[in-house]
């Protein structure tokens, strides 16, 4: 097992690293923890870790120093991974120099950190080709800021040499999303298929800019964007699209969308069509394209609102009644609302959501735990995974089938099979006010049944059992304790003293007092 330390001045963070990765499966467990880059020296000359993953902005000794010291003190083997807030040129720049094995913005991704900690645990003793990674990670870095910082013109010209990009060209973000991927993202063969993804697309791509590559930024697994410097009109640039879909479809088992943001004057405004192509993917439910333009989406509208209840309660109750027909035409229902009235992707969540909390209050009353539905983590996972709206709907009536089997089960195991569960919690539960009519009602079933159930399984009515347990408690209670007649009474369950010893004495033949004197008078 390889050795890991975590170094961030915030403990949260440090411990939301330890639950977020899965360490052991990956390789690596963690052996310790720094504040500060201080000590984190100290902890690392004596721990000797393969891996230290390190905020680059702590108080006393920054991530950057510590890196410094660590390879000044001549210790060459251990792997850093540098997390930062923001994509800072300087600091990657900087972390090329000490060889830094990867450069991470925060919220971290798991995905990525995963795939870096992997591929350090399968080549711990192979030195990648240095250049080529170094020069990676700058182009990484500068094009991260061209499209989401505030670069100035110093940074500008430099990010242009580097990425061989001209400065004053109109260009135009194309972002290339991989919805409905059936890729666990934790598997390293995720990240393999995605490369090949991104290959294809830099070969389409050079196609239309006289067969040069160009840069691609991959933000997440499912997401990779590059700059188009050629003039197309929309008609183009959408064939363009369409055949950025054949090509990463061809290497992926998920369906990819191709957004295309506006038209930006020259580089340093190439943020501004970032961010308008980011923008598309909220109306990636309302008008469903493959390709969808800027142009296109200019003046349309989503709408923010929430699911009709009318809707919600129809699916509910054809669910509880068992109808698999009735609950798939609800469900169509819902989702025909959801792109009929252009709902917005956060909406659309929303109304899952709310789905999915009643049928789960549904499961607790009937004594299930909603955790048993196998499918329900990656339905609720479908926020932080691109998906079409098809795909959800297939989760979600995946989730569906089998919420209705569990509840199917459920009902069983009450009306039939767990007589068990029943009789059980009588036997915890009879010192309280319980009848057959409570019981049955907390259980879901009718009174009449379970009594007959009852007499069938045990070979006893259930009043007589109840009252059999209760005065058996009775009987220990007066033979070891002194308390008093009235109290006992009340705590196997009978409110009524006066009721209690006419109860008693008709099992044992006998009051209370005279039990417990005739226990005395042998002593």
């Amino acid at each position: 097992m390889k050795k890991a330390i975590l170094v961030d001045d915030e403990v949260f963070a440090r411990k939301g690293l330890i639950g977020l990765i899965p360490w052991e499966k990956l390789g690596f467990e963690v052996a310790g923890e720094a504040e500060d880059g201080e000590d984190a020296c100290a902890l690392i000359e004596a721990v000797r870790p393969d891996v230290v993953i390190t905020d680059i902005r702590m108080p006393v000794l920054d991530g950057l120093e510590l890196i410094r010291k660590v390879r000044e003190s001549g210790n060459d083997k251990t792997k850093f991974i540098i997390i930062s807030g923001y994509g800072d040129f300087k600091y990657a720049q900087q972390a090329v120099r000490y060889g830094v094995a990867d450069y991470l913005l925060k919220p971290i991704d798991e995905n990525e950190l995963s795939a870096t900690l992997e591929r350090i645990a399968a080549a711990p003793d192979v030195e990648p080709a240095r250049a080529e990674a170094e020069y990676r990670l700058i182009q990484a870095s500068a094009f991260d800021r061209l499209l989401t910082g505030q670069p100035d013109e110093a940074f500008l010209a430099e990010a242009s040499r580097i990425l061989d990009l001209p400065l004053n060209r109109p260009l135009r973000c194309v972002s290339v999303e991989i919805n409905d991927a059936s890729f666990d993202p934790n598997d390293a063969r995720a990240t393999e298929q995605m490369e090949r993804v991104k290959q294809a697309i830099r070969e389409e791509a050079a196609a239309h800019s006289n067969g040069k590559a160009p840069c691609l930024l991959a933000r997440s697994l499912t997401e990779i964007n590059f700059l188009l410097f050629e003039e197309l009109g929309e008609q183009e640039v959408r064939s363009l699209g369409e055949r950025l879909i054949r090509a990463a479809g061809a290497h992926v088992d998920g369906i990819p969308r191709v957004y295309a943001g506006a038209i930006a004057p020259s580089l340093e405004r190439a943020r501004e069509s970032y961010a308008s192509a980011s923008a598309l993917t909220s109306y990636k439910f309302a008008l469903d394209r493959s390709v969808l333009l800027h142009e296109e989406a200019a003046g349309q509208c989503v709408a923010y609102k929430e699911l009709d209840a009318v809707l919600l309660t129809e699916l509910l109750e054809r669910l509880e009644e068992r109808d698999e027909e009735g609950t798939e035409r609800a469900a169509g229902r819902i989702f025909d609302t959801f792109r009929e009235h252009r709902y917005s992707p956060e909406s659309v969540y929303a109304s899952i959501s709310r789905c999915v909390h009643g049928i789960s209050a549904v499961i607790q009353n009937m004594q299930g735990d909603e955790s048993a539905v196998i499918s329900l983590p990656r339905l609720l996972r479908t926020q932080q995974e691109p998906r079409t709206l098809n795909g959800l709907k297939g989760l979600f009536l995946e989730f569906l089938r089998e919420s209705a089997g569990y509840m199917s089960r459920l009902r069983s195991a009450l009306t039939k099979g767990d007589i068990g569960k029943i009789k059980a919690y009588i036997d915890g539960h009879f010192g309280e006010n319980i009848n057959l009519k409570t019981i049955s009602k907390r259980f879901y079933m009718n009174p009449v049944y379970l009594g007959q159930l009852f007499k069938k399984t045990y070979g006893v009515y259930f009043n007589e059992y109840l009252l059999q347990i209760r005065i058996a408690e009775a009987k220990r209670q007066l033979r070891q304790t002194d308390r008093k007649v009235y109290e006992i009474a009340a705590s196997v369950g009978f409110g009524n003293a006066d009721y209690f010893v006419c109860q008693f004495e008709k099992v044992e033949g006998r009051t209370p007092t005279e039990y417990k004197n005739a226990i005395l008078a042998k002593a």
